[in-house]
């Protein structure tokens, strides 16, 4: 998702408009694939290729749900100024988050579970999420939950590339979720969206992050290894070569965020069951999952967390540390 640059703005605007004519088009062209997928089943008894395709179709139409809903916002309040403006979005946005982890609890296992109860900090104190990242859905699981557990729908920052989905554009923005430009944009000051979200975090908020910066593979963390020991960078080496499960964290978010609100709870993010899924072909052939996406959380009072640069570093690497030790304990 990095390297990929985001549209255009007429290119989202065109989107936005075409989008349920291309949703149409998607469903027209799945529908054989969806026969085949029934009938396949009498020989594949985990109707692989029927759940898929049946999820991809309900998805892209849940995301045109979102879009519309989006519009009868605008279309009830054309200037934005009703006071229940934010609020609405929320609650569009989280029963739309519902139904897509109903569908895929339905269609291919896709369960998420606590492994212990969910401590969402201070409720007077705005909440920082600082999650890993693998597997499918991970970022949708985590949102969530945070969302439906702790009743922090979380505002997000994500890939800029997501702007390619109209539904997910629109709703972000309007709830002033950060798009990150693409690592090649230049002259692009990659953390000043981070830094306004965390100065406009309300007390009820959370702010989710993934330090990671990318999905965990074993490829990209190979990758990884070499270009720090090319780089001289021997000590990150090193740490990234004892993390057998997670990617070292990018500590430049972290540092801005948890520089800028001293005033907020940190919670750390565990999860495991899908991370080994990482790619098409294996995502595939797991359906229906077998394993739950399992979650184990580790919140920190305010007080209790470094605010200097540098001691952000050593403590963030010591909760990804402990990430990597929680996730080799449940088998992954």
């Amino acid at each position: 998702m990095r390297s990929i640059q985001p549209p255009p703005v007429l290119v989202r605007r065109a989107l936005r408009v075409v989008w349920p004519l291309l949703a149409l088009t998607i469903t027209i062209l799945g529908l054989p694939v969806l026969v085949a997928g029934a009938l396949a089943s009498v020989v594949d008894r985990r109707a692989r290729l029927f759940r898929a395709t049946g999820l991809l179709i309900l998805v892209v139409w849940l995301d045109v749900q979102l879009l519309i809903g989006c519009w009868r916002l605008r279309l009830a309040d054309p200037r934005g100024a009703s006071p229940s403006w934010h609020a609405d979005h929320e609650q569009l946005l989280s029963d739309v988050l519902d139904k897509a982890m109903a569908l895929g609890r339905k269609w291919v296992g896709f369960e998420v579970r606590l492994d212990d109860v969910m401590d969402l900090g201070d409720p007077g104190k705005p909440l920082i999420a600082f999650a890993r990242h693998a597997g499918p859905a991970d970022s949708l699981a985590v949102a969530w939950l945070l969302s439906r557990t702790g009743g922090r729908l979380p505002r997000i920052v994500l890939a800029d590339a997501l702007r390619w989905d109209p539904g997910i554009d629109l709703i972000l923005t309007r709830l002033g979720s950060s798009f990150v430009p693409s690592a090649s944009g230049a002259g692009d000051d990659r953390l000043a969206g981070v830094r306004r979200l965390a100065d406009s975090l309300a007390r009820k908020d959370a702010l989710l992050l993934f330090p990671e910066g990318e999905n965990w593979t074993p490829s990209r963390r190979g990758r990884l290894i070499t270009r720090l020991r090319e780089a001289g960078q021997h000590a990150r080496a090193r740490q990234a070569e004892r993390l057998r499960n997670v990617l070292p964290p990018r500590t430049k978010g972290a540092i801005a965020t948890l520089s800028a609100r001293p005033d907020a709870d940190v919670m750390i993010v565990a999860h495991a069951g899908m991370g080994r899924l990482t790619g098409a072909r294996e995502i595939y052939a797991a359906i229906p999952f077998e394993r739950p996406f399992l979650v184990h959380t580790w919140t920190y009072p305010a007080e209790t967390v470094p605010r200097e640069p540098a001691a952000i570093e050593s403590w963030l690497s010591a909760r990804w540390a402990e990430i990597d030790a929680w996730v080799e304990r449940q088998g992954e």
